[in-house]
């Protein structure tokens, strides 16, 4: 699934899930080479779009490190 920042810039796609105790984190691989990790919480999770295949994500500060 592609990976969208809130204000419409794409960040990469999902090439892994890891299951934690408290929620699982989204490992995007993004153009720089670099992963990007992001919790499955409602604060970073905006949107789902199973149809188009788009997962629309709000970066909490120091998260985003590229």
């Amino acid at each position: 699934m592609k990976v969208i920042n809130e204000d419409g810039t794409v960040l990469g796609n999902i090439k892994e899930v890891l299951p934690t105790g408290a929620n699982d984190v989204y490992v995007v691989d993004t153009a720089t080479g670099k992963d990007l990790l992001l919790p499955a919480i409602k604060e970073c999770i905006l949107n789902i779009d199973i149809e188009s295949r788009t997962i629309c994500v709000h970066v909490m500060e120091g998260l985003l490190d590229l």
